[in-house]
């Protein structure tokens, strides 16, 4: 695992519902599963079943408080127990900013609740 000073993207603990399936599945195979970390160029997932590193997945998750569904293509970057690490793959702009926008205001609310 990489250390917080080596990572290209700053990571924000959220725990979201997250649908994700392999690549090439259909839509009904998709496994819920809860995240722990997000940032803007991916999350990582409690996965409850082995999802080998280089496995191309299509993740489905909401942002509060809008709650749109956003689909995204990932990569699965590395596995530890069933902490699974996905980088996220061609993201388009909007859905970035979407993402920044949520991450400000999780840290916002992380930085309140430490005062």
């Amino acid at each position: 695992m990489s250390s917080a000073a080596e990572r290209k993207y700053k990571r924000e603990k959220v725990d979201i519902r997250v649908r994700l399936r392999r690549w090439e599945e259909k839509d009904d195979a998709a496994t819920s599963m809860r995240s722990f970390e997000l940032s803007e160029g991916g999350m990582s997932v409690y996965a409850p079943e082995p999802i080998a590193v280089g496995t191309c997945v299509m993740v489905a998750f909401s942002l509060p408080p809008e709650g749109q569904v956003l689909r995204l293509r990932a990569m699965v970057r590395n596995r530890h127990g069933f902490r699974c690490g996905l980088e996220f793959v061609d993201l388009p702009a909007a859905v970035r900013s979407e993402i920044v926008r949520y991450l400000g205001s999780v840290a916002e609310s992380a930085a309140g609740a430490a005062e």
